[in-house]
């Protein structure tokens, strides 16, 4: 209890620390000023270029009280679902699930008030409803198109997507049901917002510097598959949609369509112009227009021709192309006014996205822990990491802990070997800007 008392009033000691750190090594001779500043703006340029709302979105609460006399109280989680349809006897079956447990504004099994707005292919608000769902409990509701209230001008679309929010974090899922006789589902799980989100977590988005990944698709015997692709994003964009073969060669590169706010474009089947193959697609967005960054979300649909199998491949965000690999062992040397230690690094990677351990093996660090979790990017080739826990605690004396940060950059990574500065402030005023360089000394999961 005394290392909490203690730690809270210190963390805004702290912040300010740390932001005078970061302005010392900008301006530190052997490191250009331009340096740290650049990656920032990197990140943050692909990592906060926001949509704004489209235009039918703030109509979903006021249609969904109208039509349902229920409250929404708020939309602090948002779920898609790219594709529904009762089209041609199919149906569409979805479920919500609220996990919530806790919550700041409902004391004990925090009930959820969710929103359902069903979006046409020209993107227009076409039905929508509002539910409740209590704690724990997995609410399905059937034939969701039929059980969505038409709007005003709605009530016509037969296939769209499902935006849903809710007050509380929920999920969802959809049961689609293309055969009435053989009752059998094809499942498709929903995915959450991904406009916030940091690149190495985007599920879906599309951008240049995300493309889409369906990890499989068929044209060939009794099989092919659907693709549907919308645009959650606040201005029109054309979808350029990639068909490879299995061996990763480009069969053919389809003409763009162009796809409005909140709109989607549905094939029946994409593979029908290189018959008889089978393998990946790649779907990227194309920037129309200064009034609105298209964003997407995919999902493909493998279907058998003479039966009711189905099943569903949702879209893959890929990693940029200049996404460096660099997971491995790392070890070197740190070197600064208040450390001089040998360290071994351990990175995980998953896309941008990098975690693990920094442990110092030797030498002086001004730490008494000596092995710490560590979490960072690799953008473009450039790499920031920094300690993720802000506590340094000498379990031998009774005392406060000390909080602290400590961040590593690289620049660039050559050959097997990341060299580039480092930050270190803690709330004692002490404070240092060192240099590093590591060497890949193997890998993380090493034969027994």
């Amino acid at each position: 209890m005394r290392t909490l008392e203690w730690t809270i009033p210190c963390l805004s000691g702290l912040l300010f620390l740390s932001s005078a750190a970061l302005a010392q090594n900008r301006a530190a001779a052997d490191h250009p000023v331009d340096q740290w500043q650049a990656m920032q703006d990197r990140v943050r340029a692909i990592r906060h270029s926001l949509s704004d709302a489209t235009p039918s979105l703030p109509r979903l609460p006021a249609e969904a009280d109208r039509t349902n006399q229920l409250n929404i109280e708020g939309t602090n989680f948002v779920n898609i679902i790219p594709f529904v349809t009762n089209e041609n006897g199919a149906r569409t079956n979805i479920g919500i699930n609220n996990f919530s447990q806790s919550s700041l504004s409902q004391e004990e099994s925090p009930l959820a008030s969710v929103g359902i707005g069903l979006f046409g292919p020209s993107g227009k608000l076409d039905r929508a409803g509002a539910f409740s769902v209590r704690s724990n409990e997995m609410r399905q509701l059937n034939d969701i198109i039929d059980a969505l209230a038409p709007v005003e001008g709605g009530g016509e679309a037969t296939t769209g997507w499902l935006l849903i929010y809710s007050d509380e974090p929920v999920t969802a899922w959809a049961s689609v049901i293309l055969d009435q006789s053989s009752n059998d589902p094809a499942m498709l799980v929903s995915i959450a917002d991904q406009v916030f989100k940091p690149d190495a977590y985007v599920e879906s988005q599309g951008t240049p510097s995300n493309p889409l990944l369906i990890h499989s698709s068929v044209k060939r015997g009794f099989f092919k598959s659907r693709l549907a692709v919308v645009n959650i994003g606040s201005g029109e964009g054309r979808v350029r949609v990639t068909l490879f073969d299995e061996a990763g060669a480009v069969l053919e590169t389809l003409p763009p369509v162009a796809i409005g706010a909140s709109g989607m474009f549905v094939s029946d089947d994409i593979r029908m112009s290189v018959p008889n193959t089978f393998g990946p697609i790649t779907i990227e967005v194309e920037d129309t227009g200064e009034d609105g960054t298209p964003r997407i979300v995919a999902t493909s649909l493998i279907e058998s021709t003479t039966g009711p199998f189905a099943g569903f491949l949702p879209a893959f965000a890929l990693p940029r192309k200049t996404t460096s690999a660099i997971a491995g062992t790392w070890e070197g040397s740190v070197t600064g006014r208040i450390m001089d230690a040998e360290v071994r690094l351990i990175l995980y990677q998953e896309r941008d996205m990098l975690y693990g351990g920094l442990e110092i093996l030797s030498g002086t660090f001004p730490t008494t822990d000596r092995l710490f979790g560590i979490k960072g990017d690799v953008v473009d080739g450039s790499v920031l990491l920094e300690i993720q826990q802000v506590l340094d605690c000498d379990n031998t004396v009774r005392g406060p802990c000390t909080v602290f940060a400590f961040r590593l950059f690289a620049e660039s990574i050559s050959d097997n070997t990341i060299s580039g500065n480092t930050v270190y402030v803690d709330q004692s005023g002490r404070s240092d800007i060192s240099s590093f360089t590591l060497a890949r000394f193997g890998d993380v999961y090493r034969p027994q």
